[in-house]
């Protein structure tokens, strides 16, 4: 697996560096926001960690391009690291399309882990994609989706959800450990349409909980920012 850090700090740079390469990734470096968007273009990496803060083109920036232009730079999955508190600046990198962020100061291992974390869920989706006809269930503990005939078990008994319950539900499970805005799940479930209110989300939310049971409790709120379905029950 290949991995782009874009940092302009050395030291977090090869810090960030040294826990990737000891789980066997393949490391690139760069200090410079145009020269690490060269080097996404000519190669194919699974993995990318932007500073938000760059010389020439910034965090943000090389996001929305990769984003807009995946016939050039490819789909690589994307962590944003930021000494930013501000939670709009984390709101924003989400919304162009970073997968995830953490700020500094940030435990190397957990960067690693969330990395590895969107690398096996894309992993994972690829290969749905691939048996997507052949069969769309997804298993969460004692809870199975069964997208095609639009079904929901818990502990093999039917439960009712509503469309966008089931959707938004669906969309939890299948990112499962990534926390997700609200804005995203607004443009996969509500179609963008903004209209329906920023408490909406967190109303539905709290009925799929309601209808989880003991697994609601693994919905978590990240405050300000969005939802994340932990993988481990408590």
């Amino acid at each position: 697996m290949k991995i782009l850090i874009v940092e302009d700090d050395k030291e977090i740079q090869n810090l960030i560096g040294y826990f990737f390469s000891e789980e066997g990734f393949e490391v690139s470096f760069s200090c410079d926001g145009m020269e690490g968007l060269k080097k996404i273009k000519n190669e194919n990496f699974d993995l990318l960690v932007l500073d938000l803060m760059l010389p020439n083109l910034d965090g943000e920036a090389i996001t929305k391009l990769v984003r807009d232009m995946p016939e050039i730079y490819g789909t690589p999955k994307i962590i944003m690291v930021t000494a930013k508190t501000e939670i709009e600046d984390v709101l924003t990198g989400l919304k162009v399309g970073a997968d995830d962020y953490l700020k500094k100061p940030f435990d190397p291992r957990e960067l690693v882990a969330r990395g590895k974390k969107l690398i096996e869920n894309n992993i994972n989706e690829e290969a749905k994609g691939k048996n997507k006809m052949k069969n769309r269930k997804y298993i969460f503990h004692n809870l199975v989706i069964d997208e095609d005939i639009f079904s929901v078990r818990i502990d093999d008994e039917e439960v009712e959800f509503s469309k966008k319950e089931f959707y938004l539900l669906l969309m939890l499970v299948i990112n499962v450990g990534i926390v997700i805005s609200r804005e995203k799940i607004l443009d996969m479930v509500w179609e963008s349409n903004y209209s329906v209110g920023d408490r909406t989300v967190d109303v539905y939310i709290g009925k799929i909980r309601e209808k989880m049971g003991e697994l609601g409790n693994c919905i978590k709120t990240i405050k300000g920012v969005g939802y994340k379905l932990n993988a481990k029950r408590e």
